[in-house]
């Protein structure tokens, strides 16, 4: 119909057009916090344009988005709140989205997001008395099992089984599942959408449709609990956090629309190289400071 223009039939020029308008506004949002601000801002701009754009098609963008951050230089503490906060916002479109189209259990998803949202809460916590190095250290070591936990092959079922499940089992597995997610998240976060989608699968028995739409809203409480911790702990950089934001939910809102359906086969090998190259600047970072290269 006139006027509707599904974004699956939007040039590969349309589409780099949009992107470079918004980042474009955003860059000069970001001028705004002076020229090392704004050098962050660029190269973590672009690297949160990519990861959600892949994380819309393919998943596992966070192991792009947690490493741009941290190879701008710019702290650990810092990292975590950036990324947290501009996570959350996209989070939040993604739940609402599938609360909106019916594909989100609510009676599993609203208690196990407060199970999600405490966990999270404590996690970031815990993570805001480690070393900055520490940290990089964790990340670095964690990254090659997410990458692999998102690239391996999975099945997943596609009727529910929850009704197999007694009430008392239903409850303690919900408390189970979010407190691993809200951990793992809060301590971490790249692959915590894929984890969410294994526990509801795994240890509540719903079918992939239904996992999909309930890890949005597990990704959305966990982030949005870390989000706030971190921005009271005055760790979030507003000249950086806002317009790399906006760049993410610019890179998800053409991902989500983009119907390729080979999109996800070439994607994630891009996705991983970019990871890859990322996490090898990481830990020679992280061994200069050891040999004090």
């Amino acid at each position: 119909m006139h006027g509707e223009e599904s974004s699956a039939a939007l040039s590969p020029k349309t589409m780099m057009s949009r992107f470079a308008i918004l980042l474009l506004v955003s860059i000069g949002v970001g001028a705004a916090g002076g020229a090392t601000v704004l050098e962050a801002h660029q190269a973590t701009a672009v690297g949160v344009f990519l990861a959600s754009f892949t994380d819309a098609i393919a998943g596992g963008g966070g192991l792009i988005s947690l490493p741009a951050y941290i190879f701008t230089g710019m702290p650990l503490h810092n990292v975590y709140g950036c990324n947290k906060f501009a996570t959350s916002l996209n989070a939040f479109l993604s739940a609402f989205r599938f609360v909106k189209n019916g594909i989100v259990d609510l009676k599993i998803a609203v208690p196990m997001g407060i199970w999600c949202f405490v966990s999270a809460w404590a996690a970031s916590k815990i993570v805001l008395f480690l070393d900055g190095e520490f940290l990089k250290l964790m990340i670095v070591a964690a990254m090659p099992v997410i990458a692999a936990l998102i690239l391996v092959q999975r099945s997943y079922p596609e009727t529910s089984g929850l009704h197999t499940l007694t009430r008392r089992q239903i409850a303690l597995r919900m408390a189970l599942c979010g407190i691993v997610m809200g951990l793992f998240d809060g301590m971490l976060g790249p692959g915590s959408g894929t984890l969410a989608i294994l526990l509801c699968t795994r240890f509540l028995k719903l079918d992939l449709r239904t996992a999909s739409g309930n890890a949005k809203t597990m990704v959305f409480a966990t982030t949005l609990a870390s989000a706030i911790s971190y921005t009271m702990a005055g760790q979030v950089l507003w000249n950086i956090t806002i317009p790399v934001a906006l760049c993410g939910i610019a890179g998800s809102y053409i991902g989500s629309g983009l119907a390729m359906k080979k999109g996800a086969k070439f994607i994630r090998p891009m996705m991983l190289v970019i990871a890859a190259l990322l996490i090898i600047k990481m830990f020679a970072d992280v061994l200069a400071n050891y040999v004090h290269l």
